[in-house]
């Protein structure tokens, strides 16, 4: 009976040996596995916003006849996003028609985009994913009336449609005004 008991044990710990070198060599247990996020066509990855350009910023939509609007608009600017859209640098020679689910949200950047006689801005460029260059918007940072200011540009007639300023009071103060040094319709 003694001899009997030994057996059982002597099998049990040749089992658990047994059954960890299995595990150890992915025969019992499957292997972990690393999902790789599902990659969209033509995505080189975000752009990160210069950090002078981010924050809150406050303006007011002005037109081309000079009409200004009463109401502030308020544009967040952070690391990745700019307005709540997520902005990924993309291939120059992509060529998609279908926007996929996953950059529904998203924008495609150039930068830095400059025009002649606009002082040396660096503007980001932003555009929908899949659309033609003249649907998006230039964001700038500019100095004027001795503060930092975003100046806005329509990509269509590259006019300046905006000036946000860092606080609610300056807004107030100077918004549906633009730098008159800067030329109204900008040149590449």
């Amino acid at each position: 009976m003694k001899k009997l008991k030994y057996l059982y044990a002597l099998m049990g710990v040749f089992d658990i040996g047994l059954f960890a070198y299995k595990a150890f060599n992915n025969e019992i247990l499957p292997p972990t596995q690393i999902v790789q996020a599902q990659h969209v066509k033509g995505d080189l990855g975000k752009f990160t916003v210069p950090k002078r350009m981010r924050g809150t910023w406050y303006g007011k939509y002005f037109d081309i006849g000079g009409i200004k609007s009463k109401t502030l608009n308020k544009l967040k600017v952070s690391a990745h996003k700019i307005g709540g859209t997520v902005l990924h640098k993309q291939t120059a020679n992509f060529n998609g028609t279908k926007i996929p689910k996953k950059a529904q949200n998203w924008a495609r950047v150039y930068y830095p985009v400059t025009y002649k006689k606009d002082h040396g801005i660096k503007y980001v460029g932003m555009y929908p994913w899949v659309s033609p260059a003249s649907s998006g918007t230039h964001l700038g940072l500019y100095h004027y009336k001795g503060h930092k200011v975003l100046i806005e540009r329509t990509t269509s007639s590259s006019r300046i449609t905006n000036v946000y300023w860092k606080s609610k009071r300056l807004a107030k103060r100077f918004g549906g005004h633009k730098p008159k040094e800067l030329k109204r319709y900008a040149e590449y």
